[in-house]
């Protein structure tokens, strides 16, 4: 069986360390998915990958449960939702015009918004190297 390429070997891992380390961050509920496994994340498509709640359980920032992650230009990440929008994950899809992602995403504990950090590590690896 071929390896993977490196590059997918290190967007998987730098994904795997995200999660890790904001699983302990407290702004997640993992309570209500104890029990429930993240199915691996579909391939991506060029700089568009499919994604979903199941793909981060606990970890999912939004209130809908699917859409895709996509990098524009040269680092630009944005959330495109299930009705076609695209929203940005990072400062400078906001800067080259993307509404702002916050009316998607979902509260966690202490009224808190849930964490982008893991799925816009998953969209920055999408992005064409430097």
């Amino acid at each position: 069986m071929p390896r993977p390429p490196r590059f997918a070997v290190a967007s998987a891992l730098l994904a795997t360390l995200t999660a890790v380390l904001l699983a302990g961050c407290g702004t997640a509920t993992p309570g209500n998915d104890s029990g429930r496994t993240a199915v691996p994340l579909p391939p991506a498509t060029g700089t568009s990958q499919p994604i979903a709640e199941k793909n981060l359980v606990y970890l999912w920032p939004f209130t809908v449960d699917h859409g895709m992650i996509e990098c524009r230009g040269k680092n630009q990440t944005v959330f495109v939702s299930p009705d076609g929008k695209a929203y940005a994950l990072n400062r400078e899809a906001t800067q080259a015009g993307f509404p702002d992602v916050d009316p998607l995403r979902r509260d966690g504990t202490g009224g808190a918004k849930v964490s982008l950090g893991a799925i816009r590590s998953h969209a920055l690896a999408l992005c064409p190297p430097a």
